[in-house]
């Protein structure tokens, strides 16, 4: 009795695992089979959401995220929404965002949103100002500016967040594009990184918001090895004692050069070509892992 008892609990266990086993395969093949899920993202800001460089013309970064989403994402199904417009200042953009029916619609039923801005604002600032030949003048007219302009980049990140309570929101920074050409302008260097600091601020007061940085990757170019550094910092040597006059400055900040820097459209030197944008790609994608679930697999 004891041994057909035994053999009973036996059967039952084995038809139990087996029972087991079935239901999780089912359930694998549903979870398999199962729509993916749709992830909106937004871009607004200026030339470098516009994708301005880009040489096949498809939106630079904001076309390349899509993809790469899709590709290492097989349960997920990215759309995106391009609203960057080139030469646009924060305000400008801010303005968009308070007046565009259309923007603020997708803004609203976005699940990820990505900005660009400062970029005009520093470059207006610094055509402007550079050929000032009183330093202390110079660094005053600065530290205004970056008074002036976390006032105008919180307005906008703010005005953005009311519209969506919920969505992530990745802020890339800004790059010198002038650095490689004319790596002795050590002020337009200054510049560009006390501008990141001041939006990265304003980034950490608000929710679900994150700084993405790019000037190193983008402003050093090809030079990332310690010997291509040198010899960068050798000929910045030999040319630093130039004076620049009115016309060579504006002609670099304009893009207007013959140098190369391998991450920069070699149509106007100073916005990203497909592996400048593919750069930012890359640095936005390791951020929507970070802090996203859909992104993570």
């Amino acid at each position: 009795m004891r041994k057909k008892s035994h053999k009973l609990s036996y059967l039952l266990g084995i038809i139990a695992v087996l029972i087991v086993i079935g239901a999780g395969f089912v359930g694998y093949r549903q979870y398999q089979n199962r729509p993916p899920k749709a992830v909106k993202l937004v871009a607004v800001g200026d030339s470098l959401t516009q994708g301005v460089g880009d040489p096949k013309g498809r939106g630079g970064y904001t076309y390349l995220i899509r993809e790469k989403v899709n590709q290492k994402n097989s349960h997920v199904k990215m759309a995106t929404a391009n609203f960057g417009i080139s030469g646009e200042t924060t305000d400008q953009i801010d303005h968009r965002v308070l007046t565009s029916t259309k923007l603020q619609r997708n803004l609203r039923h976005a699940d990820v949103i990505t900005m660009t801005t400062g970029g005009n604002d520093l470059l207006h600032f610094l055509k402007q100002n550079v050929m000032d030949s009183n330093g202390r003048n110079l660094d005053d007219k600065l530290g205004q500016y970056h008074q002036d302009y976390q006032k105008r980049v919180n307005r906008l990140f703010g005005n953005i967040r009311q519209l969506n309570h919920q969505a992530p929101i990745f802020v890339f920074g800004i790059y010198n594009p002038v650095y490689v050409y004319f790596p002795q302008v050590s002020f337009i260097s200054q510049a560009v990184a006390e501008n990141n600091s001041v939006t990265q601020a304003v980034v950490r007061r608000q929710s679900h918001m994150y700084f993405i940085p790019i000037n190193k990757r983008m402003s050093d170019g090809q030079f990332t090895t310690t010997r291509s550094r040198q010899q960068l910092r050798k000929r910045s040597t030999v040319i630093g004692n130039k004076n620049y006059n009115a016309g060579e400055i504006e002609a670099l900040l304009n893009g207007q050069t013959t140098q190369t820097n391998k991450y920069l459209s070699t149509a106007d030197h100073f916005h990203p070509n497909e592996i400048g944008y593919q750069i930012m790609t890359n640095l936005l994608y390791k951020q929507l892992v970070k802090h996203t679930n859909w992104a993570k697999g």
